[in-house]
């Protein structure tokens, strides 16, 4: 019973992560970590992650904006050893608890700055200069090499930049797909990747896939301001949803 609430939940996650960009890991770090009870969840949404990221980078890839996502990933260069300590230092609620503090402060801070643009004639930006990308990559960077989730913060962040949809999507899951395979790297070197781990990651594949491209078929149908409020939503629940598993 177990393996098949997995392979829907990877179903459901895949689909949300091909629609707006992010979201498998908030959804499935969090349920993983509440069916397998043990930080070898992360290490499981690492490897599916990046497996779905790779094939969905190469259906988006003309619309990535190059100079934004090199900024961003500056930042994530710095991120991903603080993540990897966190990894090795905390326990599971510890994880869960850091987690969901910064997803419901990302929520809180966007769905401000959208009460506001509603409420003014003219919608105010973020800044997507040097400063701002390097500070966003470091969190982006620590929460991949941590919790397998270096797209919250970059969503959060790029939802309030003046960016269309398509570019938001594809700056996501290029700077996710750079990331996921550094963290990969790291989880490997550092701490080790039990066989189990593998043989879970690849039985969860199909569903991940098959999500994947469902995922895709109805992003054609999501208008930005409909994208904007998806995510907003989306890590709103999360967040909420961690604290309530505690």
């Amino acid at each position: 019973m177990s393996m098949l609430v997995l392979f829907f939940i990877t179903f459901c996650a895949a689909t949300l992560q091909a629609a707006t960009g992010f979201g498998f890991g908030i959804i499935a770090v969090t349920a993983f970590l509440i069916l397998l009870k043990s930080t070898s969840a992360v290490q499981i949404v690492i490897i599916i992650t990046l497996a779905m990221s790779i094939i969905h980078w190469f259906k988006i890839r003309s619309h990535v904006p190059i100079d934004l996502v090199k900024k961003l990933i500056m930042g994530c260069i710095i991120g991903y050893p603080i993540g990897s300590a966190l990894f090795y230092m905390a326990d599971i609620n510890t994880l869960k608890i850091a987690v969901a503090i910064l997803i419901l402060l990302m929520s809180a801070q966007n769905g401000l700055e959208r009460y506001r643009s509603r409420n003014n004639t003219e919608q105010r930006f973020l800044p997507m200069n040097k400063k701002y990308c390097t500070g966003v990559g470091t969190l982006s960077g620590a929460m991949a090499s941590a919790l397998a989730m270096p797209g919250p913060v970059i969503v959060g962040y790029l939802t309030q930049c003046e960016l269309d949809k398509n570019a938001i999507r594809a700056a996501v899951i290029t700077t996710s797909t750079i990331s996921y395979a550094v963290a990969l790297l790291l989880q490997m070197s550092l701490f080790g990747i039990a066989a189990e781990t593998w043989e879970s990651s690849l039985m969860l594949l199909p569903a991940t896939f098959a999500g994947l491209f469902f995922g895709e078929y109805i992003s054609k149908f999501i208008n930005p301001n409909l994208f904007k409020n998806i995510t907003l939503f989306v890590l709103l629940a999360s967040g909420l949803n961690i604290l309530a598993t505690l």
